[in-house]
């Protein structure tokens, strides 16, 4: 179409130049040459302008491509030079071939975006998960080398923490100590349990004996906090949370609840790496300090309890 065109505006000017060359009494031969060289002409400048825009448009494309490429390869650069290269690498190799059916690649995206999101929020020092997590718990448990330091609010007046003596009676719960047991064991992770009671928990000693025995018997170091011990400026602000290897803690946030023996919700989960991580070891320690440490449990205590099932226990990732 835009050919025809061309060819029918060049015609257009060669009949113009035809015309105004019969109308001054040219010679027949000027009239025919003149109306082909002008009408030439019009179609020359016309080709000339659309090759000067193809060539444009090519330059632009060539240009966008050329930047595609330099971004590519500066990216793989970055991954060739970074610690988790190979697993990136295994990540891409993974997706290539991948005939998914249209559920199982939203699937696939949706844990995608929440890895991605995950990586980027820990890149900006924290990482936020709606609800109650178990894989990143888990995770760290397994990957922890150093140490582990946890506080476990058992009720507190109204129920508002969540670790209580039901939390390790569940799937979530053995498996965490499972991976616990494993970690002082095989790789001599020092972890230190801190328990802040309320009246009602630190007045039932059967109660507390057995909420204790399981964690003593796995060797993890156990101190109670009661009450009136803990330091006034941190009662208005009480969360639990998990120190790994003293750089990265995992916090609870639990929901309030209308009802008082209702067990707590967990509203959210967040893993900080920032400024803050300092911030939680001081109030650990601080805690640790101020709590009292607890007697071992009887062996036949210690045996009753219920004991994490190292079958339940996944791999290490």
């Amino acid at each position: 179409m835009q050919l025809r065109t061309k060819i029918l505006v060049s015609v257009v000017a060669g009949g113009a130049t035809y015309l105004l060359t019969n109308a001054t009494s040219q010679p027949e031969i000027w009239q025919l040459t003149m109306s082909v060289f002008v009408g030439g002409i019009v179609l020359v400048t016309q080709v000339l302008l659309g090759y000067d825009t193809k060539v444009t448009e090519l330059q632009a494309l060539v240009d966008r491509r050329f930047r595609a490429v330099s971004t590519a390869t500066d990216l793989y650069a970055r991954v060739e030079s970074h610690a988790l290269a190979e697993r990136i690498n295994r990540l891409v190799q993974s997706t290539r071939g991948l005939k998914a059916d249209p559920l199982t690649q939203r699937f696939v995206d949706h844990e995608l975006d929440r890895l991605i999101g995950m990586l980027d929020g820990l890149r900006h020092g924290w990482a936020f998960y709606v609800g109650e997590d178990r894989d990143w718990l888990l995770g760290l448990t397994a990957c922890a080398n150093k140490s582990i330091d946890a506080t476990s609010m058992t009720s507190f007046g109204n129920r508002q923490g969540y670790v209580d003596e039901e939390y390790w009676e569940t799937d979530s719960g053995q498996r965490y100590l499972a991976l616990q047991r494993r970690a002082i064991a095989e790789r001599g992770v020092r972890i230190r349990r801190l328990f802040l009671l309320d009246e009602d928990t630190q007045a039932d000693e059967s109660l507390l004996s057995s909420l204790l025995a399981p964690h003593q018997a796995i060797g993890v170091e156990i101190r109670v906090l009661q009450p009136a011990k803990l330091d006034f400026l941190l009662r208005t602000d009480m969360f639990d949370f998990i120190l790994f290897d003293g750089s990265l803690s995992y916090e609870l946030r639990s929901a309030l609840s209308v009802e008082r023996e209702a067990r707590p919700a967990i509203a959210s989960v967040t893993l900080v790496s920032d400024w803050r991580v300092d911030d939680r070891r001081r109030r650990f320690d601080q805690m640790w300090q101020a709590a009292e440490v607890s007697e071992e449990p009887s062996t036949s205590a210690a045996t009753a309890s219920a004991q994490p099932q190292d079958k339940l226990t996944p791999e290490p990732p």
